[in-house]
Formats: C-alpha cells, sequence, structure tokens
C-alpha cells in the first residue's frame, strides 16, 4: 500500500465518522415569537387588538352598592332597602369599507332581598339584558334605550332623575343617525312597542317612529326628539337646552303629551303602582350641577307635570380615588291630585367601583 492509498483511506474513514456524528447531535429549535396584545387607539382609550385579527375590543363594568331609606317612586315604602349591581362591558369595532363596525353588549345583576320571590322563581338576583347593538354607517340595530330618551340626554346627574319618566327605555330598535361633524346631528328610529296585535295575536302591529335633531358642540346643546306610539295613536314631543360654563352645568327640558287622557310609550308622568297614575299632558324639568373640586360634585334636579305632581332630589359625588364613588342623595315626591295627596322621601348612599 502506498502513501496516496493511506491517505484517502484514512481521509474517507474521518469522513464517514464525522457524518455520523453529525447526524445523531441535536439541534435545539428556535421558539416561535410570541404575539403580545397590542393597543388600539383608533377607536377610543381602553381598546386593544384581539390576538390574530384586526378588531378591537374594549372591557369594562361597574359594581355598585345602594342603601335606601324609603322611596320616591312608591307610596308606603318606609323602611330600609338594600342592591347590589353588577354591570359588564363589552365593546367591539373594526374598520371597513363602510366605516367603523361596532358592537356594544351591557349586561346587569341586580341582587335585592326583598325582590318579589314569588315572581322570581325564589331567586333573589335578577339579571337584564341592558344593551347589544350592532353599528355601521350611522345605522344602528339591537336594544339599547329608544333615542327619543337618551339621543338629547338624559335629565339631571341624579339617582332618581325619572319619578317623572321623559321616554322609554330599553327597546328593540332599527335607527339612523346622522352627524354633520360641526355639532349638528339627527336620527330616525323604528322600534318595537311590545304591545301585542289587537285581535290577541303576540306579533305587534306596527313599530313605534321617533326622530330628533340636535346641537351639541360640548358646551352648549338644544335639542328636539318626537315619538309616535302606533298603538295608541298618540306620541309626545320633547325639547332640552343645556350649558357648560365653567364649574357650573344647567339645564331645562320640556315634554308634551298629544293626549293626557292616553298613556303612550312617550308620555311625560309615572305610575306609582298602587293606582296612583300622573301621565298628563305636559312635564318640565330642570337641573344644575356644581363641581367643587376634582374629587367632589353636587348635583340638583327639580320637575313637575300638569298632573299635579313634584320631584325633587339632590346628591353629593366624592370621588376620594378615580374608579371610586360615593353618592349620598335625598329625594322628595308629592302628589296632590284626584287619585292622591300624598309626600314621599327617600334617603340612600351609593357606593360605586367603575373599571
Amino acid at each position: 500500500m502506498n502513501i496516496k492509498s493511506l491517505l484517502l483511506g484514512s481521509a474517507a474513514a474521518l469522513a464517514a465518522v464525522s457524518g455520523a456524528q453529525a447526524a445523531d447531535a441535536i439541534v435545539a429549535a428556535e421558539p416561535e415569537p410570541m404575539e403580545y396584545v397590542r393597543v388600539c387607539d383608533a377607536f377610543g382609550t381602553g381598546y386593544f387588538y384581539i390576538p390574530g385579527t384586526e378588531t378591537c375590543l374594549k372591557v369594562g363594568g361597574r359594581v355598585r352598592f345602594d342603601a335606601t331609606y324609603g322611596s320616591a317612586y312608591a307610596r308606603d315604602a318606609d323602611g330600609t332597602y338594600t342592591n347590589t349591581r353588577a354591570e359588564l362591558y363589552l365593546s367591539s369595532a373594526s374598520d371597513t369599507e363602510f366605516g367603523a363596525l361596532k358592537t356594544n353588549i351591557t349586561a346587569r345583576f341586580d341582587y335585592n332581598p326583598r325582590y318579589d320571590v314569588s315572581t322570581l322563581d325564589g331567586n333573589n338576583t335578577r339579571t337584564r339584558l341592558m344593551k347589544a347593538t350592532i353599528e355601521l354607517g350611522g345605522f344602528t340595530v339591537g336594544l339599547q334605550d329608544s333615542l327619543y330618551e337618551s339621543f338629547i340626554n338624559y335629565a339631571g346627574n341624579v339617582n332618581s332623575d325619572d319619578v317623572i319618566n321623559y321616554g322609554p327605555s330599553e327597546v328593540n330598535q332599527i335607527a339612523y343617525t346622522y352627524k354633520a361633524g360641526n355639532g349638528f346631528s339627527a336620527f330616525v328610529a323604528v322600534e318595537d312597542d311590545g304591545q301585542i296585535e289587537s285581535d290577541g295575536g303576540k306579533a305587534s302591529d306596527w313599530p313605534n317612529v321617533s326622530g330628533g335633531v340636535k346641537f351639541d358642540n360640548g358646551t352648549f346643546l338644544a335639542g328636539v326628539t318626537a315619538g309616535y306610539d302606533e298603538s295608541m295613536e298618540e306620541g309626545a314631543v320633547k325639547a332640552r337646552l343645556e350649558g357648560k360654563f365653567g364649574a357650573f352645568n344647567a339645564f331645562v327640558m320640556g315634554g308634551w303629551n298629544t293626549d293626557g287622557d292616553t298613556v303612550n310609550s312617550y308620555a311625560p308622568g309615572t305610575n306609582f303602582g298602587d293606582g296612583t297614575i300622573g301621565w298628563g299632558d305636559w312635564a318640565v324639568w330642570g337641573g344644575a350641577g356644581y363641581k367643587f373640586t376634582d374629587k367632589l360634585a353636587g348635583n340638583f334636579q327639580v320637575a313637575y307635570t300638569d298632573s299635579k305632581i313634584f320631584s325633587a332630589a339632590a346628591n353629593l359625588q366624592w370621588t376620594p380615588v378615580a374608579g371610586f364613588l360615593i353618592q349620598p342623595e335625598v329625594a322628595y315626591t308629592n302628589v296632590d291630585n284626584a287619585t292622591t295627596n300624598d309626600d314621599m322621601w327617600s334617603g340612600m348612599v351609593r357606593f360605586q367601583r367603575t373599571f
């Protein structure tokens, strides 16, 4: 064997051994990159991208505890009442060629040990779907408060703001809202009034209709809404003026019923649940608020209807830390008409955490 053959044989043997060792080597796989939750600021504070999608999600809610003595809504309601409430808010949003596609859900859970258990299957907890809507291109479909009630804002910033009712809440609807971008906006909606057919069927005859227009630049608001109840063949009109002047804010609102003898969905008034009915031709609401400091504010509201019902409420709202509210409130209602003559008082304190 010559030197050349020996060298070639040695090289071949080394190559074979090296190849076997390379085949047996363990190579650690690189970890897959983690997909962290991304902030989505295109639709406001609190949204984040659902991982793997271009849809943004916002989660929130609040927990509330109320302790109340008496009631501004019911006669002969002396005594102490407590209620614990939890609400969950879910909102989604994504961009489309037709504009933002949004959904909003509000679920409410109440525990009141004095619920009428005979009608609630012995359960003191009440669950309600308060809002479930889809929005696209100015259209809204689903469940929410009637825009007749909410479009020009609710009444004052007090708990007992609707002793004298100012519109229907929680109705299924199809609505279109137009926003001009300069403070002017308008809406039109058809709403399911929940009334059954006149012949006893389970479906509604026709939906109610509501509409409104307003100007709101964040400091001054002026608006009008109107609604027609097809079942009662009557309706109502409501107007509001509101202004903010530094730490002070105030509003005045009036409602008019087309027929005071007919209780329609949009009529101003109230029913105390014991035969004391206070629906009328018109009602007025007025109120004011003042922000004493960044943590303390006060609010006051009065209301009156031509059925001779007067209500008043005042509170203090203290926010010792962000997201936590302590609110004492006192409310008074007087009924002095052909049905009854009575005074109703209530006092309450509320503890609420919003997140």
